[in-house]
């Protein structure tokens, strides 16, 4: 997940935000996606930021003044399986999407029973529901130098604190903070 040093899920602009330029390595992004790429076969979506997705990152949209990595990110999504957790599916040209309904615990005990590899979530709303149901193994944070003061609260109440382990952690140039943890058990 993109948070901001106050928790909210969003893009901000700060000193550094307008790089990588073309022709420099995307080192956040990196750690956030391309290293697990090849852990992970499933994403799995809340609705809305599902039509996020949808609408930026199949491959038709790229184009080739972008930055190569967002190709590359678009490579991996289109191959990914895609699912989404509503009870209404909603129309969608997008390969490998499927749209699940029903109490969430038992859609991820399906999932799961399925095999294959890493499953990762995206979206804030379904995070934070899977986090209540303690679901999450892993939580990969990119965290922007930026106390944004408004949006979209990753965080939100939970019934029981959850105490998670510092796995992994990495700063960047311009202030961006990359943080692995996992679920002390």
């Amino acid at each position: 997940m993109y948070v901001t040093l106050d928790g909210y899920n969003d893009f901000p602009t700060y000193p550094g935000s307008d790089h990588p330029f073309p022709d420099e390595p995307e080192l956040v992004a990196e750690e956030i996606w391309t290293r697990r790429w090849g852990s992970i076969d499933t994403l799995l979506f809340d609705p809305k930021t599902f039509e996020q997705w949808a609408d930026f990152w199949p491959l038709e949209k790229r184009t080739s003044g972008e930055h190569p990595w967002l190709r590359q990110m678009a490579e991996f999504a289109e191959k990914a399986q895609k699912v989404v957790f509503c009870g209404t599916p909603v129309k969608t040209t997008w390969a490998n999407t499927r749209f699940v309904g029903g109490e969430t615990g038992s859609a991820i005990a399906r999932l799961r029973s399925e095999g294959g590899r890493d499953m990762a979530v995206v979206g804030p709303a379904l995070g934070l529901e899977l986090m209540r149901l303690g679901l999450i193994d892993d939580y990969y944070f990119a965290v922007f130098p930026v106390i944004l003061g408004k949006g979209h609260q990753f965080f939100g109440s939970l019934e029981n604190q959850q105490t998670l382990r510092l796995v992994e952690a990495k700063s960047f140039k311009y202030g961006e903070l990359f943080l692995h943890y996992q679920t002390a058990r």
